[in-house]
């Protein structure tokens, strides 16, 4: 006696299209989902990256009664140096780097040039172009650390240093400004924390810790002109300022500086515009625009785009008297 034969069980055309439909819509559903759990994840990354550069900041006031100074007054031959980074590094767990940097020459961070040296072996050393965690926020989208000039004259090699996208405060122009005789790329102000010649303590902000911005995200350039004017792209950590005193005859402590690690705050968050070398806005690629900021007390804040530019220059004052609402 023969056997029926078996039954085979399969999909339709039409349940197939249904099927492969329904896993289309959950996959829709859930990429949102899944990419601002993601950003937020990068956003607290990034808020932490904060916490601990300024609790650096801190502990170097505590060994040294003063916050690393924004541009070097010595300074007397050399020029494109590195600024208050490698000042930090022994207090962010970056002291083997240190320690690397100062094997490589007497007083190195007051000799070497690696954002401008002229030999690839200064230039293209792990030690600069190894990144430092603390210092990059996860969020940006640049893959390499600058957006400015690709070289001059072919000796440089910062695009591919190590990045850094938090600001120190250098104060707002509204108060202290000063008018450097060399350009309008030149000015400067002393109103802040951490700007040329300074030499900040916790004591001498007048308006209070919790009220004064020690450092701000500049961490995207989405959005604007590339390479911006001047040198107001983000740089790497390896150049901190520019002293255009020591470079006239007779020295001229008007001159003025370029100030690549600390800022003017001059522009809004997220600014686009044409804007000066030592008025690069705080911009991020966090979701809605706003950036990270840690205050002079430690704490860390998200601030959004909508911030008045009023407000964030009360902020960036150490001693201006404003009164404002807290954002």
């Amino acid at each position: 006696m023969s056997q029926a034969p078996r039954r085979r069980w399969a999909f339709t055309l039409i349940e197939l299209l249904v099927v492969i439909a329904i896993i289309a819509i959950l996959i829709g559903l859930l990429l949102p989902a899944v990419q601002k759990v993601r950003e937020a994840a990068a956003r607290m990354s990034c808020q932490n990256n904060l916490k601990q550069v300024a609790l650096g900041l801190h502990n170097y006031h505590d060994a040294n009664n003063v916050l690393p100074t924004g541009g070097e007054r010595k300074v007397t031959s050399t020029l494109y140096l590195m600024g208050w980074v490698p000042l930090l590094m022994p207090y962010i767990e970056e002291d083997n780097r240190r320690k690397q940097i100062d094997s490589m020459a007497t007083n190195a961070i007051y000799t070497l040039q690696p954002w401008r040296a002229t030999t690839a072996a200064v230039n293209a050393a792990p030690v600069f172009t190894t990144p430092i965690k603390t210092l990059v926020c996860p969020s940006s989208e640049l893959i390499a650390s600058s957006d400015s000039y690709a070289e001059i004259g072919g000796a440089t090699n910062h695009l591919n240093q190590s990045a850094l996208h938090y600001r120190a405060n250098g104060g707002s122009p509204t108060v202290g400004l000063v008018e450097g005789t060399w350009g309008r790329h030149q000015w400067w102000a002393s109103s802040g924390v951490i700007y040329p010649g300074s030499a900040t303590q916790i004591g001498d902000i007048a308006d209070g810790s919790s009220n004064t911005l020690l450092l701000g995200e500049t961490s995207s350039a989405i959005g604007r002109t590339s390479p911006p004017s001047g040198w107001g792209g983000i740089q790497p950590w390896t150049w901190g300022f520019y002293n255009y005193e020591v470079v006239t005859n007779p020295p001229n402590p008007q001159a003025g500086w370029l100030t690549l690690d600390n800022k003017m705050v001059a522009n809004p968050i997220g600014f686009t515009g044409t804007f000066f070398t030592n008025e690069t806005p705080f911009t991020s690629n966090h979701g809605g625009g706003g950036v990270n900021a840690a205050m002079c007390d430690g704490s860390v804040r998200f601030l959004t785009k909508d911030t008045p530019l009023a407000t964030l220059q009360a902020m960036a004052t150490r001693s201006g008297g404003e009164v404002f609402a807290q954002p």
